[in-house]
Formats: C-alpha cells, structure tokens, sequence
C-alpha cells in the first residue's frame, strides 16, 4: 500500500528538507569545533592527572631499591649491625623515619630468624614497631612498641605462627636471583592482634653477605600496596578520576576505587583480581580494552553505563622487576562543559529556523493548496456520478486552470461511458438471469427424472426379486438354475442400491437438505445393513463383531446405513467368491468407528485419494459393475456427520475402510 502525503505537507518538508540541511551542517561544524576543543582540554587534564600519579607512584617504587641497595652496601663495609638484632632493628628504624613510604625493612638470617623496623599499614595507630621471630621464642612472630629512640618498649602482640623467613617469598626470591630482586605481591604473614598488618605488600629484596663474602641473610625494604592505593584515593578525590595500577599480567596491585585488590578463596588462598575482571565497570571496561589493545601505552575514550570516560594508561619497568601498568579514567562531567554550552546554543538556533521555516511554509501551502483542494472537491464529487457538480471559479495559476479544463472534459467521457456501461450491464444481467432460469430448470428436470426412473424401475425390480425368491424355493435341488436365480436377485439388488445412491446423492446436492439425527442403536443398524446386503454376497459370510455397552449414536440412521451399504457392497464386489467379509464396530473416545474388511487385492497407494471422488475408480474395478458413486457417498455422507473415513492396507490380503462418526453431533453456528 502506497502512503499518501497531502500537499501542503509535502511543502513544509520540502521547505524543511532545503533548510534543516544548511543549519544542521553549520551546527555541525560548530560541534564538532567544540568536541575537538574539549578533546584536547580532557587530554591536558589527563596529562596533570597521570604526570602527578607516574612521578609519585615511581618515586614510591624506587625507594625500595635504593633502601636495600644501601643496607647491602653498609653490610659489606661492616656498618650494617646484624650480630646485635636490636641495634639491627634501631638501624631498620631510622631508615623507615627517613621513608615513611616503607612499610618493612627487614632481614632473615640464614637460619630463618627474622628482624624489621616497620610502619603499620592499617588502621589508626601509625607508630613504629618493630618485629621480630627468634629460634629462642619457637620462631613465634613479636611485635613491639617503640619510642623516639628508637629502643623496642612493651610487646603489643604475640602470635605462635612458627615464623620462618628462609620459607618467606622475599627470601627465596632474592636466593635464587642471587641479588637485588622485586618480588612478586604478597600477603604479609604477621598475623598481629591488632589487624594493622593485614595487608598486602612488595618490594626488593637482596642477598646480605659479611665482611668474610658469606651469606648472613637477606634483607628487603617493602611497601604496603594499601599505601599506594590511598594515595590513588587521594588523587581520585582530588579529580574525580578513577586511578589504578596493576602488574603485566593485568592483575590489580592497587585502585583508588572501594574494590580490595585481593581476596581469599574458599580454601583461605589469596588470589588478586585482574582489572577486566574487576566489580567496577569502568575499571573492567579499561581492563578490557587494554587486553585487546596490547599497547605499552594507550589513549581511547571509552562508554561506561551511557557515560564516556577518558582512560590513559602507561607501562614502567621497575629495575630489578615487573613492569607495572598505571592508568586514570577521567569521567565526561569533568571536561564536557564547553561542549555542553555549544549543543544548548546549535539547538536553539536550530529550532527556531525550523519554527521559522514551518511558519513560511505553512503561509506558502496556503495560497497554492486552496484551489487545490476546491479542484479536489470537484473531482470528488464528479467521481460520485454527481454530473451535475459546478467547476471551481477560475484561479491565477495558469496550471490549475489548464487541469480544471482537462478535468470537465474528462468528466464529460467519464458521464457518457457510465451510461453505456450501465445499459450495457443491464443487458448482462437479464441474459445472465435467463441463463440461471434455464440451469434451475435443467437441474429440476434431472432430479425429477431420476426420481421418476427410480420410482419405475424399483416396481419391476421388486416384481423380480418377488419372483427370483419364488424361484429360489422351487429349484432349491438344482444347483444350476439356482446359481443363476441368485445371480438374478444379486444384480436386481445392485441396480437398487444404485438408484438408492443416486437418489441420496441428489437429495444432499439439494438446497433444503439437512441432517436429521435421532438416536441410534449402532448393534441393532449394523445387524440390519448385514442383513439386508446378504443379497450382495457371492457366497461371502459376513463376520460381525460390535463392541459391548456402545452408546448410542445421534445420527441420521438412513445416511449411515446407505454409507455402511456401499462400503459392505464394495467388499463384497472385490473379495473372491467364498471368502469371508469383516464389519467391526468399536468405540474411540468420542467416536464411533466401523471397519469393513475386505480379502481383496488391495488399493495402490496412489489411487487411495482418487477412489473418494465421484465417477472415479480405480484400476482395481476394470470389467467390474459400478458408477464409482458409492465412495464418494460414503464421504460426503462422514462429512455431514462431521466424522471421515479413511482406507488402510491390511497385513494380509485385502482392504480395510474405517468409517468415524461422532457419537454425538457438532454444534452448529
């Protein structure tokens, strides 16, 4: 279906489509001016944002380095007291004062003892400890208080954990690198009353060797990853930002958001996350477009929940260690307001020309659709067969008079075509009348004929049955005369059961005809039809089997028994003389089937939908009697009852016709 567009529609968007094209690029243009601009404002905050969290974040990893590197070195010159472990952990605490980034520096000796100045990580107290796990105290992990001297003061918690550094991350890594080292994060195992150190840290760790070049331990400078994630925070805070830094393998070392970088799972194994599996989605959406990216070093705009983000992200090799990857996600809000002021002054600007292009518009459709339309009106009525319809009074464009010239000549053909359209339709009309006449009258004729070849034929074919009967019982000894009386009473009974059919046929073909169902005893109608077909039979019994406790069947009884009739005659017909005919009567929830069997040479399955048709037979009936009338009885006769029949092939030779009535009538409309 075409749309239709009135005209003065079609003026105000072709109008709107010139214009809007114009303003729609200016404002372009102008958008895309501001979009650059604050493009280039969002990358210079990017660029404040990441230079302020690359210089500390490097400036906090580096301390670790430079703070075992000289432990190192005051050991090898003998300045390095690790033959008196206090003095050892006062050394630990002075550099800790000087770093207060650090949260560890410590050594484990070569047989496994451990001591360390440290700055708890968590919570509210941030004086220095020191700890320590001595052999003496079963390797249990001490921690102490200190004071401004740096001299260990009361013990503020003891915890048996067997504490043995040669089995620590820190100590390994630095054996088996053979120097200085970063070792990979780590939960610390202080397990304090407190909570203050549970935390996750790393750091440098390094081979101590003595005065003499042996081994005495391994000393570390470590740095609590919840120290850099508050520093994050802060930034975050600061620039509205979302900062993170993660390891190579894209797990999370430490965010600014309220995400913990680690977990335990259910077997108490810590695990971190990688930041494309992060619960936060902006940090996952940065994670996943690192990944795919592959870049050291990356600058993309990126969507989060309908909002763009800014993520920048950059890769830094630690000396001695991983490369780590730092990255802040700046949101639209923070750099979209020059952007915003741009949109609000392109859309009003942009409204009001189209307001001003649909008042010009409108004005313009007016002073050209008004004839239009009176013209419209016209042919309106002119299509109505209103002949007698007054033209429009003539209009300043020379083209709508020139069209309501065309149109009055045009109206003048259109008037006299429908007059002869019309004279000739009546003709059509009272030829096709006379035509149906003489088809109502023919078929009259024929119902009438057959009914009266029926009503004279049947006298004379019951005369000869009369008389066959008769004959029958005189010649009852002579087996020759006897077969042909009963030839004679067979074939006087199937020219009854034809003209039984052809009446049946025409009284349903008839326009008054109805089904007119009553109750039916279905043993005592299938008893009746046995019977009265035995003239049909070639010396062919009929094995009748009905169901017990049927109910009764609301049928019309005269329909049915004709339909049963044909089917047990057409059984009869093909069965070989002395064979035996089935009639089975069975109850299928709401219907009522019956089965007639035949021994047959059976039906080929392409003829199964020809033999219901009227006057068709199969290749099975050649040289047998018959009109192919029955079959189709049979089926318009299911059909009124709202039931069908349908033909099977038996698994021994033969036919099966199964006829399924309703037990009770289909309601009609």
């Amino acid at each position: 279906m075409h749309h239709r567009i009135a005209l003065r529609t079609f003026l105000i968007s072709a109008l709107l489509v010139v214009l809007l094209p114009i303003v729609i690029a200016s404002g372009w243009l102008f958008y895309r001016s501001a979009l650059n601009a604050t493009e280039q404002f969002a990358q210079q905050i990017a660029d404040e944002v990441s230079g302020r969290v690359r210089e500390k974040i490097i400036a906090f990893f580096d301390i670790p380095l430079r703070v075992v590197t000289f432990n190192v070195e005051q050991a090898k010159a003998g300045y390095l007291d690790y033959a008196h472990p206090d003095e050892l952990m006062r050394q630990f605490l002075l550099q800790i004062r000087q770093q207060p980034q650090l949260t560890f520096v410590s050594m484990g000796m070569t047989d496994g003892q451990y001591y360390a100045g440290s700055r708890p990580p968590l919570g509210g107290d941030m004086d220095l400890r020191m700890l320590r796990a001595r052999i003496a105290e079963d390797r249990a992990m001490e921690v102490f208080r200190v004071d401004t001297a740096n001299k260990r003061g009361e013990r503020i918690s003891h915890s048996d954990i067997h504490f043995d550094a040669r089995v620590r991350p820190w100590y390994e890594s630095a054996v088996r690198n053979g120097g200085r080292a970063w070792y990979a994060p780590y939960r610390y195992r202080i397990e304090d009353v407190q909570g203050a150190y549970a935390a996750m840290g790393m750091g440098v760790s390094a081979p101590v060797y003595g005065e003499n070049g042996a081994m005495v331990g391994v000393a570390t400078a470590d740095l609590a990853l919840s120290q850099v994630s508050d520093f994050l925070k802060s930034v975050a805070n600061e620039s509205g930002s979302v900062a993170f830094l993660a390891d190579s393998g894209g797990e999370l070392l430490a965010t600014s958001t309220a995400e913990p970088s680690f977990h335990l799972d259910a077997g108490r194994n810590d695990y971190r996350v990688k930041t494309a599996d992060s619960k936060n989605p902006i940090l996952r959406a940065v994670g996943e477009r690192i990944r795919s990216n592959g870049a050291a070093e990356g600058n993309h705009f990126i969507t989060v929940n309908g909002t763009r983000h800014l993520a920048r992200w950059w890769t830094h090799p630690l000396p001695h260690g991983p490369e780590l990857t730092m990255g802040v996600v700046l949101p639209e809000s923070q750099f979209n307001t020059p952007l915003n002021g741009v949109l609000r002054n392109v859309v009003s600007l942009t409204l009001a020309v189209m307001l001003a292009s649909a008042l010009f518009a409108v004005f313009v459709a007016d002073r050209v659709v008004q004839p239009l339309a009176l013209l419209s009106a016209w042919a309106a009525r002119l299509t109505k067969g209103d002949w007698h319809a007054v033209a429009p009074k003539s209009s300043p464009i020379r083209e709508l008079i020139a069209l309501s010239e065309a149109m009055g000549f045009m109206a003048g053909h259109m008037r006299e075509h429908a007059e002869e359209l019309e004279h000739e339709v009546a003709q059509r009309t009272t030829e096709l009348e006379q035509a149906l006449a003489v088809i109502e009258q023919a078929l009259t004729d024929e119902r009438q004929f057959i009914a009266m070849l029926s009503h004279e034929v049947r006298s004379p074919l019951a005369v000869i049955d009369t008389a066959a009967q008769l004959l029958s019982f005189r010649l009852k000894d002579d087996a020759t005369q006897l077969a042909v009386v009963e030839r004679i009473r067979r074939g006087s009974a199937r020219l009854s059961n034809f003209f039984d059919n052809c009446l049946t046929q025409d009284r349903i073909d008839s326009q008054n005809f109805a089904v007119q169902p009553g109750a039916i005893d279905v043993r005592r109608m299938a008893s009746w039809v046995v019977e009265n077909c035995s003239q049909l039979a070639n010396d062919q019994p009929v094995d009748l089997d009905v169901a017990p406790d049927l109910p009764a069947l609301q049928g019309d009884e005269v329909l049915l028994r004709i339909a049963l009739t044909n089917l047990l005659s057409n059984a009869f017909k093909y069965s070989p003389d002395g064979t035996t005919v089935g009639l089975r009567v069975w109850g299928d929830g709401a219907l009522c089937c019956f089965a007639v069997e035949d021994c047959g040479s059976g039906i080929p399955d392409e003829e199964t939908a020809l033999i219901f048709q009227k006057y068709r037979r199969g290749r099975a009936a050649e040289g047998m009697p018959g009109a192919g009338l029955g079959l189709a009885l049979v089926e318009r006769i299911a059909t009124l009852h709202g039931g069908s029949v349908r033909v099977e092939r038996r698994e021994t030779p033969g036919t099966r016709f199964v006829l399924s009535i309703p037990f009770q009538p289909l309601a009609t409309a």
